[in-house]
């Protein structure tokens, strides 16, 4: 109501639906929590839909995403149906429909019922389908390497200081998970704390286990931080950002992007 005159003819203009229907436990990344400021509530659309219709002219698609690292497509399939059941005369009416992200398709062992999926909706509605695989095609593409500062004993535990921070990989403090090392397993001998360079108590990796003992200017590779990792990272208390580098197919490393004192000072507003 408020944009689609300055938007038509330029884009296509649709709406995202919460289908109030939670498939995560933990509320912190549930797009269906309560008061989740995610998409319009499906029983008010639904209502929009029954009792004033003419405020949904000019929408031409529906987005709904209401799963996060799923590699089970039932949720998916049942928000379909779910979606059928209150919105059914909208969707004959639509030119495409978002099924959103939040599945690893490329882990997922159920590829059929996903390809079934997306000829029913066609077959039905005419839409086009479309998702967004975020982490399923990026997250594995990417490493973040840091360097072995400092080494001691606290309390009797190994600690080792990394010449980055866990700023740098906020997810790992915002869903408090460890993330993948090269080298770690459970059945190490040398077993470390690994532990970010600020002043935050909480800058903490984890605990990690290697064959073989770490020393200042030992390399740690975290695995799988091809996403959320640079657009979340931050220059809190002054850490510089890691460089970004760019692996070629002949094997060679490009530097893309380095940060300096200038960027930071930028950041906060300094002349």
């Amino acid at each position: 109501q408020n944009f689609l005159q300055n938007i038509q003819p330029k884009a296509r203009c649709g709406l995202r639906v919460n289908p109030q229907l939670s498939l995560i436990k933990d509320a912190r990344y549930d797009p269906c929590r309560r008061y989740s400021k995610l998409g319009v509530p499906l029983l008010q659309l639904e209502m929009v839909l029954n009792e004033m219709p003419q405020q949904l002219d000019g929408i031409t698609g529906l987005l709904v995403h209401n799963n996060c690292d799923a590699t089970d497509l039932k949720g998916l399939i049942n928000t379909v149906q779910h979606l059928e059941k209150h919105l059914q005369p909208l969707l004959e009416k639509l030119d495409w429909i978002n099924l959103g992200g939040g599945y690893l398709f490329n882990e997922a062992d159920d590829e059929n019922s996903l390809q079934d999926l997306i000829r029913s909706i066609e077959e039905r509605y005419q839409l086009q389908t479309l998702f967004e695989p975020g982490s399923a095609i990026s997250r594995k593409a990417g490493y973040f390497i840091a360097t072995v500062l400092d080494m001691f004993i606290s309390e009797g535990r190994h600690i080792v200081v990394l010449d980055t921070t866990i700023n740098h990989m906020p997810e790992v403090f915002e869903y408090q998970f460890e993330p993948d090392i090269i080298g770690d397993t459970e059945s190490g001998t040398y077993k470390y704390l690994l532990a970010g360079s600020t002043c935050l108590a909480g800058d903490i990796f984890g605990e990690y286990a290697f064959n073989k003992e770490l020393k200042i200017g030992s390399r740690i590779i975290f695995e799988n931080a091809g996403a959320y990792t640079m657009v979340k990272a931050s220059m809190f208390n002054g850490i510089n950002l890691p460089n970004i580098y760019m692996l070629t197919q002949d094997a060679n490393l490009k530097m893309v992007k380095q940060f300096n004192y200038r960027d930071y000072l930028n950041q906060c507003g300094a002349e």
